[in-house]
């Protein structure tokens, strides 16, 4: 890899989408919150890498192709003879919010080799995502990789991502999701997240929880009303410019990834993050939730490219 990568790992899952009211039609699109987020940062204009598993089928020959179109280096993909992982998206609610039904077993997302667990040199950030970073074969590699890349001096980043269905009872989950928030400098998280994990406590007493777990930031997503950011420099807000919504999918990972790329042009990863000022942070919060309302007028996750919505 060259100097100053952004790395993701994180779930690729082929998404079926409903074309129809009724889910009599479905659409596979490539997704999973790895995937997604790596397919932002890249259209954002960052320098990305992808590191897990994809299955040796027609559709992980598609996110093969995907990511290197995208330019996304895929030098640290492990090759599997597993299928593909697949989730089932229900027919859309109100709002466009999901319904995923996921299937993970015996896939290339079980892969035991699929996430490394050394982080490479030239890494200048690690973004690790879901649950894909948390339970399981790649969960239990991804910790060892964020210990590595923290060694080497990148920063973290960590998508909380809550998918109930996959994740063990709610206190043990809340115990893996913790450990890697405690190592993370950036935590990017939900209100339905916030809810599930602590769901007697405020939103912003997690958060305050967190940062004394030693988040340096926690941005959390609030759908129609915006984003905050909790920081050192203390509360900070934006609001999602009005859309029509197509649908949500993707749009937390469309979020995180214009936040870092922001952070990224300004040169204010791995080490350099502790010189974001209040500014830096206002301006990746902003870029954050313009291009993840522009992924809500998309169906499936459809970043824009840097040039359509400019920070």
């Amino acid at each position: 890899m060259t100097q100053g990568v952004i790395l993701v790992t994180g779930e690729v899952i082929g998404d079926f989408i409903p074309r129809d009211g009724e889910g009599r039609h479905y659409e596979a699109v490539l997704g999973g919150s790895g995937f997604n987020a790596a397919l932002a940062l890249a259209r954002f204009g960052a320098r990305v890498a992808y590191a897990g598993a994809l299955s040796t089928d027609a559709l992980g020959r598609r996110f093969r192709t995907a990511l290197a179109s995208e330019g996304i280096d895929a030098s640290l993909v492990h090759d599997s003879a597993r299928p593909s992982a697949i989730a089932i998206v229900a027919p859309l609610g109100p709002g466009g919010v999901p319904e995923f039904g996921l299937y993970l077993d015996g896939t290339a997302h079980a892969e035991p080799e699929g996430t490394p667990r050394s982080c490479p040199p030239g890494t200048i950030h690690l973004h690790a995502t879901s649950f894909g970073a948390t339970v399981g074969p790649s969960g239990e590699a991804t910790l060892a990789l964020i210990e590595s890349a923290k060694a080497q001096g990148a920063s973290i980043s960590y998508d909380v991502n809550v998918r109930a269905s996959v994740l063990p009872e709610r206190a043990p989950a809340t115990a893996l999701i913790e450990q890697r928030i405690a190592l993370a400098d950036i935590v990017k998280v939900s209100l339905d997240d916030l809810a599930w994990l602590h769901p007697d406590w405020s939103a912003d007493e997690v958060v305050a929880h967190w940062r004394g777990l030693g988040a340096a930031c926690v941005l959390v997503t609030r759908g129609g009303q915006g984003a905050s950011c909790h920081s050192a420099d203390g509360l900070i807000e934006s609001a999602a410019p009005p859309v029509a919504v197509a649908d949500t999918v993707g749009a937390g990972d469309s979020f995180i990834g214009g936040a870092l790329a922001v952070l990224a042009r300004r040169g204010l990863l791995g080490p350099n993050l502790a010189l974001a000022t209040r500014g830096d942070w206002q301006a990746a919060l902003a870029f954050a939730c313009d291009v993840a309302a522009d992924s809500c007028t998309r169906p499936g996750c459809d970043p824009p490219r840097r040039s359509a919505v400019e920070a």
